[in-house]
């Protein structure tokens, strides 16, 4: 379908549309011309955030190697505080 017919089509329903059907497509007009928008300007500061991520997770990078508290311990620790939680309720 060319880009004519599919505007025909679309004229001919809106023309047979209700107001309020009518005023939920524009809002809906009004939300992508907003996506598209946000979309172009995110492209654009794309770089500035993965520099900015790739800057963070060189900061945590080793922060808790020496951290004696394995997965396992931690695991067990969450739990005891759930129960207590449980319990004190």
């Amino acid at each position: 379908m060319t880009r004519t017919e599919l505007q025909q089509r679309i004229i001919q329903k809106l023309e047979t549309m209700e107001s309020e059907k009518l005023a939920i497509v524009a809002s809906f007009l009004d939300s992508l011309d907003v996506y598209s928008g946000a979309k172009n300007q995110q492209q654009g500061s794309s770089n500035i955030l993965d520099e900015q991520r790739r800057e963070l997770i060189r900061s945590l990078r080793g922060k808790y190697a020496n951290s004696s508290v394995s997965s396992e311990e931690f695991s067990r620790r969450k739990q005891e505080d759930i129960d207590w939680e449980e319990r004190n309720r």
